[in-house]
């Protein structure tokens, strides 16, 4: 999209204090976090930025429960400042609204990062075309927009820390290159002190410590020259104990042997490797780290960079070094076409660490089956989150065991085609791994439009002992080399930047490019054609396997592409094994058949017809089926990707089984991805209303678990299921979803969608002893209680608890103790403290009978809730300290956070205000997963607690933020006690009359003593 920028006469600088210009003069835009949120956007500028994401990275993911109401008072006050003139009914051009978020739309000039950026780069290619002069003189101009640290004010906020590492390595590689720039050209004098100075700030960059070797050299201190090389030994033996690279050390040998030219010279000696051109540095850095792992520091690399720009080739030199010296290396690979199984990569790690671990110990850990590929038990699929961090757990353990006698080498490759649920146990994994003796080194594209991998490498960026390889094209002097090395002769120098123009040093590019046959014409502008003219030029039979191979998206075995091509499997080993066949494809493990390349695949897929290729893609799905080989997730992407034939019913089929496989294997957000699919194909049908209706409550249940319950995705799917009860048959028994919509709906803050469903339940006909209708009594006395109509919701609730009493208590579960429990708030409430504690007793008593861990630790944390509500901070105490202690026994998230906020809430009371930033911390992690419900009561609390602490501005400001969500979501129940603690004369007279008319005895007691 092309955009109207207005702001001609505007600048923006954020290397440095943030600085805004406008016409000559610089621009007040605020206080210090709606100045953080300009740099946000400055970051990411003309691009949607949601809500969400903005909240998030502005609070650095501890947003107060009114952030979005706080960021809209922010973004009104930056288009005040940014637009002046603009009439306040025109929508703002700069800092526009856009659904789900907003985007500040600049001129990129305007920024001072992306002008250094630019300027950066055009020094670099000056200083490669050998112009000395310009090259320092661009580096020196770009140097001189820094003004003091990079996006100062907002550096320390996580989204921000990224953008702040790379601005400061490219200044200090500008500074390099000015260096560089100024010795290639014979002016090493003129920077010789301020070299100086940049490498005793820097020790370790061996660039820097190069050039200032070789500007002492040609100022004829050779003594001086080596003495620096010297230090720099040192230093890397003392801080790291590491050699220098080899190029600086080849500098060191010329030195002091006399042989380096005592002229200009553009760039440090290249590395000797001919297998692997122009990539010495990097490989000498990957081999670094696997030192450092292997002597018990882990490590984390990233090797990022385009398609072909040579990142497996680099880890494949890592992994010789590592052979060479008996460490073992697993690899795990993401299927390039398609979307990748659940675990995929960590299923091919996970079966080679138990292979380097031996079968006992931690490789004999159960939890292991969701991701080793071993069978997992069949049944109905349940979520349990507590599951999926003891498989966290159990393959952070193999690692550790894997790496304990010779080390580890872990490779993920293409980890930008990664699941979302193996980035996750990266993610998880990237925290345990600095105390093992493994180099995990991880292969990725360019991923800024793949939020889960930008979530993943900001974790593992934050890690102190990851690092950064990110791969660029090879510079003129390895181009030339390659080429020498392909054509056996010195090439033409306007060839070679004939090659380097065209390809940008991409490796692959180059190869293929000099590999083409020069009589078949001028090559085509990009690679993706010659690539096309080889497939063109294949027999029909050998284009068939090739097109097949692209479609599965991953190798396959001899066995299954001769079942669906029906032809021998001798005929096609003969079709592999011919000579153009086998340059694009060939043998990748024992009778398997893989693209030599990715960008073969995709140029094949590319290339297919759109009819033809949903063709191949239902002939796979008929062979995974029939063969029973292939996971169930194959089946259903490749039969969705055949729908247009017919397939519909079939891609629902096996995207519900899919999901249930995903779900016993704890990979919840592909599960979620499946269930997903199988509604949006359901949804063109209306005839499969129920089935559609099933299928949305259980994304609605998963998504609470990923996404959080107070999401717009949950709310969306909650929505849809509401709407599709109207379309169902007669023969449908809703009341089962109605009951699950109405719990959704009550923890999301909804309380009259809630009540209606739930009325709707209780209006049903039903047998005597059917607790679905005592659910519908239970969600009509939650939503009473939330909305202060205590009577009423007295009576609901025991109308529920008098009906599941009748039911065995095996049959009760958690619907009896939830009511037991809101009862006993709303007795309390109503002033009858006896008969409260007794339904807390009763509550307590039936989680004994369960013996379910969360049925006791939820016991507990209302028992804590009751104490609260009562201010008995002593009862608090010990009902929060058991509830804690059983969340963290059984790994129940919501009972340890709630647990501990009415911990410090009892701690507060006690006597100790100390303790009121933890208990603002508590309030936020219980709310963190989108929890919308019983926010008013928290901060009830909370204000109490302040007002304990004497701290009566801070107590103010959070019963007036309670209020505001009271009027927000009619959470009412605690308006009376809110406008109490308040205490002004008309607060407490409308207190007074809301406690009474809600029958709030234990606030009319409050309120007259």
């Amino acid at each position: 999209m092309i955009h109207s920028f207005i702001l001609v006469a505007m600048e923006f600088g954020v290397l440095g204090p943030l600085l805004v210009v406008r016409d000559g003069h610089p621009v007040d835009v605020g206080g210090p976090k709606q100045q953080a949120l300009l740099v946000l956007l400055l970051v990411r500028p003309n691009r949607l930025l949601t809500t969400g994401w903005l909240v998030d990275a502005l609070w650095d993911g501890r947003p107060p429960a009114s952030a979005e109401t706080t960021l809209r008072t922010y973004v009104a006050g930056l288009r005040r400042a940014l637009e002046p003139g603009r009439p306040a009914r025109l929508p703002s051009k700069v800092l526009p609204g856009r659904p789900g978020g907003y985007e500040l739309r600049v001129a990129p000039a305007t920024i001072d990062a992306t002008r250094f950026t630019m300027s950066v780069d055009a020094a670099r290619a000056a200083l490669d075309a050998g112009d000395t002069e310009t090259a320092e003189r661009g580096f020196a101009e770009a140097l001189a927009l820094w003004r003091g640290r990079a996006l100062a004010g907002a550096a320390d906020l996580t989204a921000v820390k990224p953008e702040v590492a790379r601005l400061t390595e490219l200044r200090l590689a500008a500074e390099e290159g000015r260096f560089a720039a100024a010795v290639a050209g014979g002016r090493h004098a003129s920077v010789l002190a301020t070299l100086r100075r940049f490498v005793a700030e820097h020790p370790t960059r061996e660039a820097a410590r190069a050039q200032l070797m070789l500007a002492l050299y040609r100022d004829g201190r050779q003594p001086e020259a080596l003495e620096t090389y010297e230090e720099g030994r040192r230093v890397l033996a003392h801080e790291y104990g590491l050699d220098p690279g080899e190029p600086l050390r080849e500098l060191h040998r010329q030195i002091l042997t006399r042989t380096t030219a005592a002229g200009p010279a553009v760039a440090l000696p290249d590395e000797p490797d001919d297998d692997l051109i122009g990539r010495g540095d990097e490989v000498n850095q990957l081999n670094d780290q696997l030192e450092l792992a292997t002597a018990g520091r882990g490590r984390i690399a990233v090797v990022s960079g385009e398609p072909g720009i040579g990142k497996t080739s680099l880890v494949r030199a890592v992994e010789q070094r590592a052979t060479a010296r008996g460490i073992p290396v697993v690899w795990g690979r993401c299927p390039e076409v398609g979307q990748a199984p659940p675990f995929w990569v960590w299923s091919r790690v996970v079966r080679g660490l138990i292979t380097v671990a031996g079968p006992d110990g931690a490789a004999a850990d159960p939890a292991l089956a969701a991701v080793s590929g071993a069978a997992v038990e069949p049944g109905h699929a349940e979520w349990d989150p507590a599951a999926r961090f003891r498989l966290y757990e159990a393959v952070a353990d193999l690692i550790a065991a894997a790496t304990r006698e010779r080390g580890l080498l872990i490779v993920l490759d293409d980890l930008h085609a990664a699941d979302p649920d193996s980035l996750l146990l990266l993610r998880f994994l990237a925290t345990t791994l600095a105390a093992t003796r493994a180099l995990v080194v991880v292969t990725t594209r360019p991923y800024d439009h793949l939020p889960d991998l930008v979530a993943a490498m900001g974790d593992l960026d934050r890690a102190a002992h990851a690092t950064r390889v990110r791969l660029r094209g090879l510079r003129p002097d390895a181009v030339r080399r390659l080429v020498r090395r392909e054509r056996g002769a010195n090439p033409a120098d306007a060839y070679v930047a004939e090659l380097h123009t065209r390809t940008h040093g991409n490796p692959f590019f180059l190869t293929e490019l000099l590999r083409h046959d020069p009589d078949a014409g001028d090559l085509p502008p990009t690679v993706i054609d010659a690539v096309r003219a080889r497939l063109a030029a294949l027999a029909p039979a050998a284009r068939d396997c090739l097109e097949l191979l692209s479609v599965a998206g991953h190798e396959l075995d001899l066995h299954t592409v001769a079942t669906v091509l029906d032809i021998p499997t001798e005929r096609l080993v003969a079709l592999l094994s011919d000579g153009p066949v086998a340059q694009l494809a060939g043998s990748v493990g024992p009778g398997l058949v893989g693209f030599r390349h990715p960008l073969f695949a995709e140029v094949a897929y590319a290339d297919l017809a759109a009819p033809r290729r949903a063709a191949l893609h239902a002939r796979l799905a008929g062979a995974y089926e029939r063969l029973g080989t292939f996971a169930v997730a194959e089946i259903a992407r490749h039969y969705g990707l055949a729908v247009g034939l017919g397939h519909g019913d079939d891609h629902v089929t096996w995207s519900l089984r899919a999901a249930d496989e995903a779900i016993r294997r704890l990979a919840y957000e592909d599960a979620s991805a499946h269930l997903d699919r199988a509604a949006a194909q359901l949804a063109t049908s209306p005839a499969r209303a129920g089935a559609e209706l099933t299928v949305q409550l259980r994304r609605a249940a998963l998504l609470q678990s990923t996404v959080g319950i107070g999401s717009g995705a949950v709310g969306a799917a909650c929505a849809r299921a509401r709407e599709l009860l109207a379309f169902v048959g007669p023969e449908t028994d809703t009341r089962p979803a109605l009951w699950a919509l109405a719990e959704l709906a009550a923890n999301r803050g909804e309380f009259d969608i809630c009540a209606d469903l739930a009325g709707r339940i209780a209006d049903a006909p039903g047998p005597p002893d059917d607790i679905t209708w005592a659910a519908g009594q239970y969600e009509l006395g939650v939503a009473a209680f939330f909305t202060g109509r205590l009577a009423a919701a007295e009576e609901h609730l025991s109308l529920a608890v008098d009906r599941l009493n009748a039911v065995a208590p095996q049959a009760l579960g958690l619907p009896a103790l939830a009511a037991y429990h809101f009862r006993a708030l709303v007795r309390s409430l109503r002033g009858q403290r006896a008969a409260a504690r007794d339904d807390i007793a009763a509550a307590v008593a039936l989680a004994e009978r369960l013996d379910d861990p969360y049925a006791r630790a939820n016991a507990q944390l209302f028992a804590a809730w009751l104490g609260m509500q009562e201010l008995d901070a002593p009862a608090t105490s010990v009902a929060a300290r058991r509830c804690r202690d059983l969340g963290r026994e059984h790994r129940l998230p919501h009972c340890v956070a709630t647990g501990g906020y009415l911990l410090e809430w009892a701690a507060v009371q006690a006597g100790d205000p100390s303790r009121l930033d933890a208990l603002r911390e508590g309030y936020e992690a219980i709310y963190r997963p989108g929890l919308r419900a019983t926010r008013t009561i928290t901060l009830s609390g909370m204000a109490t607690a302040h007002l304990s602490a004497g701290d009566a501005g801070g107590a103010a400001r959070l019963v007036d933020e309670a209020l505001a969500i009271a009027d927000e979501t009619g959470e009412r129940v605690f308006v009376a006690e809110l406008l109490r603690l308040r205490g002004t004369p008309a607060d407490l007279r409308e207190a007074a009359r809301l406690a009474a008319e809600q029958d709030a005895r234990l606030f009319v007691a409050r309120l007259s003593g």
